[in-house]
């Protein structure tokens, strides 16, 4: 172990547990954030509080996404009542779509069973629709109706004011910025879950 390494074991507080798992011999638990033993997982360098400042900022865009006042104008559709839920199953069949339910529920990283009744109460209120699979009679794909293409756009532009308002003072140089790497960490995020099977 380097000199470096040797710094770093000894100045990390031991987790709950981790006597006990040393006295059985269990192997450790790595850190949540940053642990070497984690395979592509790098740890921040040293004196680095980006990782850091990054979730508190993520704790912070969550707690305000979570009030009532901002999720109405967040997920606003005419006549509807959608959740944040409703809103990303309809936006994943905007952009892969038509697709089968099993597609659906793995790209939300969920089961069939939980996945199948929002997706009926999404086609209760008209904004999705069911067609036989052509490759396969016994299974059938989703796909936005026309008023879910529109609900989805009034909920873009709805949320897109709301969201543009904290950046009323900034340059437009920032606010390109801003939306490139919040993007980009978005992407990474979607990747970094694998990719998502879709029956087209």
């Amino acid at each position: 172990m380097s000199e470096l390494d040797e710094r770093r074991s000894a100045g990390r507080r031991p987790a709950r547990g981790d006597a006990a798992r040393a006295g059985s011999g269990a192997p450790p638990v790595p850190d949540a954030v940053g642990d070497r033993d984690v395979p592509g997982v790098p740890a921040p360098a040293e004196g680095d509080e980006s990782a850091e400042r990054i979730q508190r900022a993520v704790v912070a865009l969550l707690r305000w996404a979570s009030r009532s006042t901002v999720r109405s104008r967040l997920w606003a559709g005419e006549g509807v009542d959608l959740t944040a839920t409703d809103t990303w199953l309809v936006e994943a069949l905007a952009a892969h779509g038509p697709m089968r339910l099993t597609s659906l529920a793995a790209w939300q990283g969920v089961d069939k069973s939980t996945v199948t009744p929002q997706v009926r109460r999404l086609e209760r209120a008209g904004l999705v629709e069911r067609a036989p699979d052509p490759q396969d009679g016994r299974a059938s794909l989703l796909s936005l109706s026309e008023r879910g293409r529109d609900v989805l756009e009034m909920v873009r532009s709805s949320g897109g004011r709301l969201l543009v308002q904290p950046l009323e003072s900034w340059s437009a140089e920032d606010r390109r910025a801003f939306a490139e790497l919040l993007t980009r960490f978005a992407r990474g995020l979607e990747d970094g879950n694998g990719e998502h099977a879709r029956t087209r």
